[in-house]
């Protein structure tokens, strides 16, 4: 590997590609104007952004790649996986969830990038992927104020057309989450045995652990209301299933605890983003009872995703001493 910083920046350029392509689609799906402004000022911010990234590839006598990495597959998967079992209405809310997903994952990945190229002594590439870090950090948040908001009004509307299936809403939400946290306990019991690094291979034993009691509690719920769970994957199940394989795409043995907390920390965003809007919609439905199971595992969830931020400079740090050791 003669410039491991390469591949960082192919792995980015692939990535915002992808995602400027998705931020299109999204914005053509909703019928929100606010959130339509929203997706067509990042699709511009994102073509600027990959455009800086390809520039600073080249300055460094590299090319865009074809193979793309795991987050390009991320996002790819994303926008046809997220509508699965969802009324129309509620595809706005859906596309926000994996915006804000996808935000927090380009966060993690710039945050190794970062520390790579400091490491690297790299300064104009860790410069240029902190300035991007920030713009992500503050779509993210943009995003975030729109999640509730738009689930309510979605549950609105499926209400006013019919009683039965505004209440099946709720149910499919439920289903969702308890498929999705499913295959989140798979995966993250899958990375805990990879890796170099011990005390990440901890931390993700730890959180498959707390996955297998949040998929029984929504599992009771979800009987408590009579349904039960559903073997049709959600979005976020789909995603789930598919990163243990697709994580190391292009990657060093040793860099693979730093990919699977990036994964972590990007999945931890998109359940925190379903519960809020499973909370909203039950609100908005009187079922107090998934209010607060929603609020409760969302509560977890931001704690996964604290711990994941946590331990991933140290991990991104040794990764990448490792990559440029080798080189």
């Amino acid at each position: 590997m003669d410039h491991p910083i390469r591949r960082y920046l192919e792995d980015a350029i692939a990535a915002e590609k992808s995602f400027e392509t998705q931020l299109k689609g999204f914005a053509k799906e909703t019928s929100s104007a606010h959130v339509r402004s929203l997706f067509e000022q990042h699709a511009v911010e994102t073509k600027q952004q990959y455009e800086q990234l390809t520039a600073r590839l080249e300055a460094l006598g590299g090319s865009t790649s074809l193979v793309k990495s795991f987050f390009a597959h991320f996002f790819n998967t994303a926008p046809k996986a997220a509508q699965l079992g969802h009324d129309e209405e509620e595809r706005t809310t859906q596309d926000l969830m994996m915006a804000f997903a996808v935000e927090n994952a380009e966060v993690a990945m710039y945050e190794a990038m970062a520390i790579a190229a400091e490491e690297a002594a790299d300064a104009e590439t860790a410069a240029l992927a902190r300035r991007i870090q920030v713009q992500e950090k503050q779509t993210a948040d943009k995003v975030w104020s729109h999640i509730a908001p738009t689930a309510a009004d979605a549950f609105e509307t499926v209400k006013a057309r019919s009683e039965s299936e505004s209440r099946a809403v709720i149910t499919r939400y439920l289903e969702d989450a308890e498929a999705a946290e499913r295959n989140f306990e798979d995966a993250l019991a899958t990375f805990s045995k990879a890796g170099e690094q011990i005390e990440v291979q901890s931390l993700l034993r730890m959180m498959s652990d707390k996955a297998r009691t949040q998929h029984e509690r929504l599992r009771d719920r979800l009987k408590a209301l009579g349904g039960a769970p559903s073997g049709a994957k959600s979005v976020l199940a789909h995603l789930l299933a598919f990163t243990p394989v697709s994580a190391q795409f292009g990657h060093e043995p040793s860099e693979k605890n730093t990919q699977h907390l990036m994964i972590t920390y990007a999945a931890a965003a998109a359940e925190m983003a379903m519960y809020e809007a499973l909370a909203a919609a039950a609100l908005a439905a009187g079922d107090q009872e998934t209010a607060r199971l929603a609020r409760e595992l969302q509560a977890e969830e931001k704690e996964d995703y604290r711990l994941a931020w946590e331990h991933l400079p140290q991990s991104a740090l040794a990764s990448s001493q490792a990559v440029l050791s080798h080189a």
